[in-house]
C-alpha cells in the first residue's frame, strides 16, 4: 500500500531500444525482436526497414515510426547493453508510491531510439508540460513540478531537456541511472566490429540499423579514449579514423556533449546512480587493422557498470563522483535494483522537515522600510494559493494595534492590500492568520512614517 504521497509528476525515461516501435498500428520493435532470438529471425526485413538515411540529423526521417510504449521485458543491442526492462520499476512506483498513469502521476516517456538526443528533447517538452498542467489542474496545487527518473541515454534526453531547451522551470529533480555523460566504449566496438558477428543472419540488420543511428553516435566516448600505435592516447574525430563510425554523426554527437558539458545546470536538483565493480571497457587500442576495447586507461582499471565506465556516469559540472550513489550491478539491472529503488522512494518522497514538525506555511512578504505618506502596500507570496491571511499595524512606541485588514487573493498564491498607517512614526506590520493560529508563520516588518 502506497505510503507518503507523491505530490509532483513523475516521468520515466527509458534507455536506447527501451521503448516499443510500431508503423501504422503494428508493433516493429518489441521484446520479441529486442530479446534476438530464433522468433526474430523471420522479422528480418523489419530491421532493416528501421535504418535511417546517412544524413538524418535531427531531422525526423518521416517513416510513420512511432514510439508507443516502454518495453518491460528484456532487450538487448548485442554488444552495447542488455536491458531488463522496466516492468519492475513501474510495479514499485505504483505499488510502493501510488505513482502510475491510472492516477495521473505518472509519464513514461517511450521515445524514437534511433533518433538524436535533441528531437527526443523537444518531443519532451510537449508530452511534459503537457502533463504537468493536467496534473496540477487535478490536484489544483499549482506547486506541482515534474521529477525526471531517467535510465542511461534517457538521462541524456531529460539534461538537453532540461538544461539547453529551459525545462527545468518545470522540473524538481532528475535522476539518472547508468547514464553515460562521458558515452561508452561500447558503442565504439559495437559500431566498429558490427552488432555481435556471431549472431549469424541477424547480425547484419541489426548492424545497418545502429551504424545509421544519430542516438548510437551520441553514446560514443568524449575522452582521450584510443591508443593509437605509438602507443599515444587520442580521441575520436582526431587523426585516427575508426572504420564503421560515420564521421558527421560523430561530429554532431561531440557538439551534442560540448552543448551539454557547457550549459550552466540549475534549477533543480540532480541526484546520480551509478554502477561499479563490474568488467567495462574504457579505453580502445587502434591500428590500420582492427580496433581492440580496453578495460583500463593508461593501465588503471576504473571499473563501472559493464557498459558505461565509472567516471562516465556523472556530468562534467561535478568536480568529482563523491555525490555518485554506486551499487555494484550491472548496467542493464541497475533500474530495478532493489535498494536503488528505495533510495528512488526516499528522494520522491522527500519533505521540508519544518513541513511536518509544525505544519505552518511560510510567506514571503514584500513592505516598504519608508512609506511614502501614510499609504503601505503589502504584497505576500505563498506556496499555498488557498490561505485566509491578514495584516495588522503596531505602534511600536505605544503598543497600540490597528487591523487586521483582509489580504485580496490575487491567484496562484500571490495576495495584497494597501494599509493606511495612522500617522508619523515606526509601525511594525504583521501578516498572517490571526483566525487560524498556527497555519502559517506570521512575518513581521517595521515601517517608518515620516512627518508630513
Amino acid at each position: 500500500m502506497p505510503g507518503i504521497p507523491v505530490a509532483d509528476l513523475v516521468v520515466v525515461l527509458p534507455g536506447i531500444m527501451g521503448s516499443v516501435l510500431a508503423r501504422d498500428g503494428r508493433e516493429v520493435w518489441n521484446h520479441t525482436l529486442a530479446v534476438a532470438g530464433r522468433h526474430a529471425l523471420g522479422r528480418l526485413g523489419e530491421l532493416r526497414n528501421l535504418a535511417l538515411p546517412s544524413d538524418i540529423g535531427d531531422a525526423d526521417p518521416g517513416d510513420g515510426v512511432e514510439a508507443v510504449g516502454l518495453i518491460k521485458g528484456l532487450h538487448v543491442l548485442p554488444g552495447v547493453s542488455a536491458i531488463d526492462g522496466y516492468g519492475p520499476l513501474l510495479a514499485f512506483l505504483d505499488k510502493r508510491l501510488g505513482v502510475s498513469e491510472r492516477n495521473g502521476n505518472l509519464l513514461p516517456f517511450p521515445y524514437d531510439w534511433r533518433l538524436s538526443v535533441r528531437l527526443n528533447a523537444r518531443r519532451l517538452a510537449a508530452r511534459v508540460e503537457a502533463a504537468l498542467a493536467a496534473w496540477r489542474l487535478r490536484t489544483g496545487d499549482p506547486a506541482a513540478r515534474a521529477v525526471f527518473v531517467a535510465h542511461s541515454m534517457g538521462g541524456l534526453v531529460a539534461r538537453y531537456y532540461l538544461d539547453v531547451l529551459g525545462g527545468n522551470r518545470h522540473a524538481r529533480r532528475l535522476v539518472t541511472i547508468g547514464t553515460p555523460y562521458r558515452g561508452s566504449v561500447n558503442a565504439l566496438t559495437s559500431l566498429h566490429t558490427g552488432v555481435a558477428p556471431g549472431l549469424g543472419r541477424l547480425s547484419a540488420p541489426f548492424t545497418g540499423l545502429a551504424r545509421s543511428m544519430p542516438s548510437l553516435h551520441q553514446l560514443l566516448p568524449t575522452w582521450r579514449c584510443l591508443v593509437d600505435p605509438e602507443g599515444r592516447r587520442v580521441p575520436l574525430g582526431g587523426s585516427v579514423r575508426v572504420p564503421g563510425v560515420n564521421e558527421a554523426l560523430a561530429a554532431d554527437a561531440l557538439h551534442l556533449h560540448e552543448e551539454l558539458d557547457r550549459v550552466a545546470a540549475g534549477g533543480y536538483d540532480l541526484h546520480v546512480f551509478g554502477g561499479y565493480r563490474q568488467p567495462t571497457l574504457q579505453s580502445a587500442r587502434v591500428d590500420a587493422v582492427a580496433l581492440a576495447g580496453l578495460r583500463d586507461v593508461d593501465g588503471t582499471d576504473h571499473l563501472g557498470d559493464g557498459t558505461v565506465p565509472r567516471f562516465s556516469c556523472f556530468p562534467a559540472q561535478s568536480t568529482d563522483d563523491s555525490t555518485v550513489r554506486f551499487f555494484a550491478q550491472k548496467h542493464g539491472a541497475l533500474q530495478n535494483e532493489r535498494a536503488l529503488l528505495n533510495q528512488l522512494e526516499a528522494l520522491l518522497t522527500s519533505r521540508d522537515p519544518r513541513e511536518f514538525l509544525d505544519g505552518a506555511q511560510e510567506l514571503t512578504v514584500d513592505v516598504p522600510e519608508i512609506a511614502e505618506g501614510s499609504e503601505c502596500p503589502v504584497g505576500v507570496t505563498a506556496a499555498e494559493d488557498r490561505l485566509l491571511l491578514s495584516a495588522t499595524v503596531e505602534d511600536v512606541e505605544t503598543g497600540r494595534s490597528y487591523g487586521p485588514k483582509t489580504l485580496r487573493n490575487h491567484g496562484s498564491g500571490r495576495y495584497g492590500t494597501r494599509l493606511v498607517l495612522p500617522g508619523p512614526g515606526t509601525w511594525r506590520v504583521t501578516v498572517g492568520d490571526p483566525v487560524n493560529a498556527g497555519r502559517v508563520h506570521a512575518v513581521s516588518s517595521i515601517v517608518l512614517v515620516g512627518p508630513q
